[in-house]
C-alpha cells in the first residue's frame, strides 16, 4: 500500500497552512501511517437523520485517500442509536479521528521535548498517541488513557502493529490518580467542562496542559502552564478547536425541558445572530456550564434559539418582525446572563478567543480578559 506519498502531501498541506511549524512534527506526520488507526470509518451521506457510509480497506482508494486529507473521520457510532438502512447507518457519532490540522496545532502548542513524560488523554484511535511517541526517546515515557475499553484495546493493537508500546489505561482521565511524579506535558482530546483537581495535579511543575474546555457550546482551546504556586494559567488559542464531550461510564439521559411558569415574553436587545458567533457562545459556555444551544422555529414559524441547562431550565429568543423577544423558565436568569455578556462583548469590539485566558487553582477557575490582572470572572464550575 503506497501511503507514504499521501502522508508527505498531508504534511506539506499542514505546513502550508502554518498548522505545522516544527520539523520534528512534520516528520512525524510524514512517517506515522494514519490509515493503520482508521481501518474503518463512516462518511457523511447527508439526510435527516444523517446517514453514514462505512468504508474500509476493501474500498481501496475511496477509503485510503480521504484518510490523508485534512479531515476529521467518524470512527464509531453509538450502538444504542446506530441502525442499518440499506447498507448505510444512522446514529450518533461517539468517536473520531481528529482533523489533522487541529492535532498539529495542539501538538505544536504542547511543545513536547524528547525527554518529557507525556499524558495523552482521550486515546481514541491511537493516531495522536503514535505521533507523540515519534517525538519521544522511549514509548515508556508516554501514558495514554481512554474511558472506553473497546477503544483502548483497538488502539493498543494498532500501536503495537507499528512497533509502539506506550502505557495504555482504560480510565477516566479526569479523575484517575496519576503517579506522584506527574507529567511534563498533558494533552486532552475530549472536551472538558472544567479542569479537575486530579488533572491539574497531574501536570508537573513547569509543565503544560492543552485542552478544549466548556462543552458543548465552546470551541475554546486552552494552553495552560503550571505556575510556581501550583495553579495552571495561560491563554486560549486564536484558532479554537472543538471535540466530542468527555464521556462517563453511564452517561445520563438528556433532561426534559423544565415545567413550571414561563417568564415573558419580553423584548431583548440581543439579536438572534449573536448565537452564530463562536466567540460569544464561548462566554456563555464559561458561565452557563453544560448549556446546550438548540436551533429551530416556534409553532408560528418564527426563528428561535433556545438555551437548555442540564437540569432542564431553558430560555429562548424568538425573532418577531425586527425584534427579538425572549421567555424562560427554571429560575436561573439565563437571559440575564445572555444580555449581560452581549453588552460586554459588543462594548469590547467582540473579542476573539485569544484575548482571554484562564487561571485554575485548587479553589477556582477564573476567566480573564487580556491579562491575569485585568477584568476577570470566577466561573461557576
Amino acid at each position: 500500500m503506497n501511503w507514504k506519498p499521501l502522508a508527505e502531501n498531508l504534511a506539506r498541506i499542514l505546513e502550508g497552512s502554518d498548522d505545522l511549524v516544527s520539523p520534528h512534527w512534520k516528520q512525524a506526520f510524514e512517517e506515522v501511517p494514519r490509515h493503520v488507526f482508521v481501518p474503518r470509518y463512516f462518511r457523511n451521506q447527508g439526510g435527516v437523520p444523517t446517514q453514514w457510509k462505512p468504508l474500509d480497506a476493501s474500498d481501496g482508494g475511496d477509503w485510503l485517500n480521504p484518510i490523508y486529507t485534512n479531515a476529521a473521520l467518524v470512527t464509531r457510532l453509538d450502538p444504542k442509536t446506530a441502525k442499518s438502512v440499506e447498507g448505510l447507518f444512522t446514529g450518533v457519532p461517539t468517536s473520531s479521528s481528529t482533523q489533522p490540522s487541529l492535532t498539529a496545532r495542539m501538538l505544536e502548542a504542547l511543545d513536547v521535548q524528547p525527554g518529557d513524560r507525556v499524558l495523552d488523554g482521550g486515546t481514541g484511535t491511537g493516531y495522536q498517541t503514535a505521533l507523540i511517541a515519534h517525538r519521544l526517546q522511549n514509548a515508556d515515557q508516554l501514558v495514554t488513557a481512554d474511558i472506553d475499553p473497546d477503544l483502548t484495546s483497538e488502539a493498543l493493537f494498532n500501536l503495537e502493529a507499528i512497533g509502539i508500546t506506550p502505557n495504555v489505561f482504560t480510565v477516566d482521565v479526569r479523575d484517575w490518580t496519576w503517579p506522584p511524579e506527574a507529567f511534563d506535558k498533558v494533552i486532552v482530546t475530549c472536551a472538558l467542562p472544567c479542569v479537575t483537581e486530579t488533572l491539574r495535579s497531574a501536570v508537573a511543575p513547569g509543565g503544560r496542559l492543552v485542552a478544549n474546555l466548556f462543552p458543548p457550546l465552546s470551541g475554546g482551546l486552552a494552553v495552560l502552564d503550571r505556575m510556581p504556586d501550583g495553579s495552571l494559567e495561560g491563554r486560549f488559542q486564536s484558532g479554537g478547536g472543538s471535540f466530542m464531550a468527555a464521556r462517563t461510564a453511564a452517561p445520563p439521559p438528556p433532561p426534559p425541558l423544565a415545567p413550571g411558569p414561563v417568564d415573558g415574553p419580553r423584548e431583548s436587545q440581543v439579536p438572534i445572530t449573536a448565537f452564530d458567533s463562536y466567540h460569544f457562545t464561548f462566554l456563555l459556555a464559561s458561565t452557563l456550564p453544560g448549556a446546550v444551544l438548540q436551533y429551530g422555529t416556534d409553532d408560528e414559524g418564527h426563528t428561535m434559539r433556545r438555551l437548555v441547562m442540564p437540569d432542564g431550565a431553558w430560555a429562548e429568543g424568538i425573532v418577531i418582525g425586527a425584534q427579538t423577544q425572549f421567555r424562560e423558565t427554571g429560575g436561573h436568569g439565563i437571559w440575564d446572563t445572555v444580555e449581560g455578556w452581549w453588552g460586554w462583548f459588543t462594548a469590547h469590539d467582540m473579542p476573539k478567543w485569544d484575548r482571554f485566558g484562564l487561571t485554575v487553582s485548587d479553589r477556582e477557575h477564573r476567566l480573564w480578559y487580556e491579562t491575569p490582572w485585568g477584568p476577570s470572572w470566577r466561573l461557576p464550575i
